[in-house]
């Protein structure tokens, strides 16, 4: 690059893809000129390594890596962001890449992002004071056990890795010494779980690396101890779940306290989320996301989540029997009917039909988006639109079989669109309404339908009834109706045959004179489809 451009890069992305080695693109740099202070405004480095499945040797030497670390170093003095990616350093070399680099004196630095198999290694000695955001998706080896507490006086945003319950303890609580470790700044935390390898390699991996997975043995006090299995019974779990209380923790434990925490997200976590969420006051925090959860959340009483502001839980348990489908049901009923602050709320589960319901009591009158991943019974969402008048967004799983007609009987009439035109809006406040019904598509009914008009006979009439217009399924049309009774409602999404019937609804409606006058919203709907 030349002409004076360079001072406009802000960005250096380095792709290492077979037997590259560092050496090379310190060469590279060398020759487009790279010494030159036109360079120097670069703030973002991104470095990627895609040699493993190309090579079974190792590509890199201590010299090598040091040598690009240093190039690098003293070249990009203005370093903001630090990313870097790898699916299997540990078949190459033992140290990791960027060690000499992170421990020097980066004064600018506010992000390193490292997804990789080998553990960073920093000092006391690193200088990073603007760092704010830390991204470890890495095993820890047990002489790192400083991190993230060394950064505890900057960052702002965490996530790390972790292989049990223990490993929460012994991060974040265990620390040795008499220093108090205290997260002032740290807003957001994100902890995600790491499957721990089969036990012949595991034993390797704690010899080689002295792994995470390890780091924690004997740390944790015999009141807590944790083996991360699920063989405790539910009372056991029950008792053992309370909202930590920092001044009930052991004595000869030096805690963390997360004052400014608004948000901790946990994912993956296979056994009871009730041994994770006990280090943490989750009365305070406003914003709480769980994903991918198995069991434990029965027991996570509303009343927890008072005054959140928002939360996801994710349950990745199918739940195939009627017990656990009425045990979930009877959670979601106490959810939706115990009053809280909550403004956004997203709930997923695979249930089995028929849909769950929502409780007749709602008392989350302060939500604004509602994001419910289970099959909704249609027949319900009148009642829910009336019950949250700040609701702004919609995205639910529709069953395709609702009772609506049941409930509306002798009221709704689908082609009577004057008695539509009266009656009183469901909602004041809805603007998005995304719903997915999950019914076939027009394309594979009328493929069917001309299938059966084929097997009964091969005259000319049931051809042309086999390739009439497919006129909407009751659901479509049900979903039409509640539709036009929201005045303020801007955008609906579905998949593009759902929409498309949808439209094909509303434009009956408003050939009606009574609709076209009361029901002017509808033609400002903006119609998308749904991509997933």
């Amino acid at each position: 690059m030349s002409g004076g451009h360079q001072r406009y890069v802000q960005r250096l992305v380095i792709d290492m893809i077979g037997d590259i080695s560092p050496d090379a693109p310190v060469s590279l740099l060398s020759e487009q000129g790279f010494d030159n202070l036109e360079w120097y405004d670069i703030d973002r480095l991104d470095l990627n390594h895609w040699h493993g499945h190309l090579r079974r040797k190792h590509v890199y030497s201590a010299d090598s890596l040091a040598r690009l670390n240093a190039y690098l170093l003293h070249r990009l003095p203005k370093l903001v962001s630090i990313n870097y990616f790898s699916v299997d350093d540990e078949k190459f070399y033992s140290e990791f890449p960027l060690d000499s680099m992170l421990a020097s004196r980066l004064s600018q630095l506010q992000e390193i992002r490292i997804s990789t198999n080998i553990a960073p290694s920093m000092s006391y000695s690193a200088f990073l004071p603007k760092l704010t955001t830390l991204k470890l998706k890495c095993p820890l080896l047990l002489e790192s056990t400083n991190l993230p507490c060394i950064f505890a006086e900057t960052l702002e945003h965490l996530h790390i890795g972790f292989s049990s319950a223990n490993t929460i303890w012994n991060r974040f609580y265990a620390c040795t010494g008499t220093m108090v470790v205290d997260f002032k700044r740290l807003k957001t935390l994100s902890l995600e779980y790491v499957v721990p390898q089969d036990s012949k390699r595991m034993e390797m991996m704690i010899k080689k690396t002295k792994s995470l997975y390890r780091d924690c043995d004997n740390v944790f006090p015999e009141q807590f101890s944790d083996s991360d299995n699920d063989k405790e019974n539910d009372e056991s779990l029950k008792k053992r779940f309370k909202p930590v209380k920092y001044d009930k923790l052991p004595s000869d434990r030096v805690q963390c306290a997360f004052p400014q925490l608004e948000q901790l997200s946990i994912c993956k976590y296979p056994y009871s989320i009730t041994k994770i969420l006990c280090y943490f006051d989750i009365t305070s925090i406003p914003h709480i996301w769980i994903r991918d959860v198995t069991s434990g959340w029965a027991d996570l009483s509303p009343s927890y989540f008072a005054k959140s502001l928002s939360l996801r839980i994710n349950i990745s348990q199918e739940l195939d029997s009627a017990s656990l489908t009425l045990k979930y049901q009877q959670w979601v009923n106490r959810l939706f009917s115990l009053p809280s602050k909550l403004t956004y709320l997203q709930l997923e589960a695979p249930t089995s039909s028929p849909a769950v319901a929502l409780p007749d009591i709602i008392s989350l009158t302060n939500l604004a988006s509602l994001s419910f991943g289970m099959q909704m019974d249609l027949g319900v969402l009148p009642n829910l639109l009336s019950r949250l008048p700040l609701l702004r967004q919609l995205i639910t799983h529709i069953y395709p079989e609702s009772s609506w007609s049941a409930r509306n009987q002798g009221v709704a009439d689908y082609d009577d669109y004057e008695t539509l035109a009266q009656l009183p809006p469901l909602s004041n406040s809805l603007e998005n309404l995304i719903a997915y019904i999950g019914v076939e598509s027009r394309s594979v009914r009328r493929l069917k339908r001309r299938r059966e008009a084929d097997s009964e006979s091969s005259d000319i009439i049931s051809f042309a009834r086999s390739n009439k217009k497919i006129k909407p399924l009751p659901i479509e049309r049900e979903l039409a109706w509640i539709i036009a009774r929201i005045p303020t409602l801007n955008v609906f999404k579905s998949e593009i045959w759902t929409s498309d019937a949808i439209a094909e609804c509303i434009a009956d409606i408003l050939a009606s004179p009574q609709a076209d006058k009361h029901l002017s919203h509808l033609k400002s709907i903006n119609m998308s489809d749904w991509e997933y």
